[in-house]
């Protein structure tokens, strides 16, 4: 007879999706002191009997090293992921290819690096469809005015149109950029939302192509802050 795998209790399941959502959006897993804050914990050795109880039941590796970042998921603790890597009714999945420049424009890091899981109350009515959603990295500070930072994980719907006001993602000459979609009697333009940036003007030899546009904000939360 086949052993059933062993079941992770409430608290733990806890502890294990923070590692996961570490490694998602960052790369790294948290440090035991991280896990602590977001446990509640006032004692480092309680996050490490979570710790320990995880590898007991099979959902972190062992390391080879011990080191402060040593968090590893297991295949198991991967796999019991999979299923909800999918959106819902009241959660979107949406995932993250990369970094797209909020300042000069450059070119994006088209690659996916993750995750996001977000409520569809955060989002305006009509909801988007799943599938065409993606969310890119602001880098750099062009945006601020319109309360876009660097680091904040940008929501995109994929649309080849917008209208004047939008903030978008585009692509002018080859190179990427977020930035409101503004008219003029010259025609289309992008505008920043800082006054130390000058607006960006589509010409022949760089039209202007619009990737999408951003309909919500997702600000990494630091470690010591509890996401629900």
């Amino acid at each position: 007879m086949t052993k059933a795998p062993p079941k992770l209790t409430k608290i733990q399941a806890k502890a294990l999706e923070f590692i996961r959502t570490s490694l998602e959006r960052t790369g790294t897993s948290p440090t035991l002191r991280e896990l602590c804050a977001y446990m509640g914990y006032s004692a480092i050795g309680s996050a490490q009997d979570l710790v320990a109880a995880l590898r007991r039941k099979g959902f972190l590796q062992t390391p080879q090293k011990q080191s402060a970042r040593s968090l590893i998921l297991t295949p198991k603790a991967i796999a019991l992921k999979e299923p909800s890597h999918q959106s819902t009714a009241n959660t979107y999945v949406v995932h993250c290819l990369g970094a797209v420049p909020a300042g000069d424009p450059l070119a994006a890091v088209e690659e996916r690096t993750g995750t996001l899981r977000m409520s569809v109350n955060m989002f305006q009515r009509p909801f988007p469809v799943p599938d065409t959603m993606f969310a890119l990295q602001a880098s750099g500070n062009s945006m601020i005015d319109a309360g876009i930072f660097d680091g904040d994980w940008l929501v995109i719907n994929k649309q080849a149109e917008a209208e004047p006001g939008d903030v978008v993602v585009a692509r002018v000459g080859g190179e990427v950029t977020v930035k409101r979609l503004m008219q003029d009697r010259l025609g289309w333009y992008l505008k920043p939302e800082n006054n130390t940036y000058s607006i960006l003007r589509p010409s022949e030899d760089k039209p202007l192509e619009i990737v999408g546009k951003v309909i919500a904000l997702q600000r990494v939360m630091p470690f010591n802050s509890q996401v629900n």
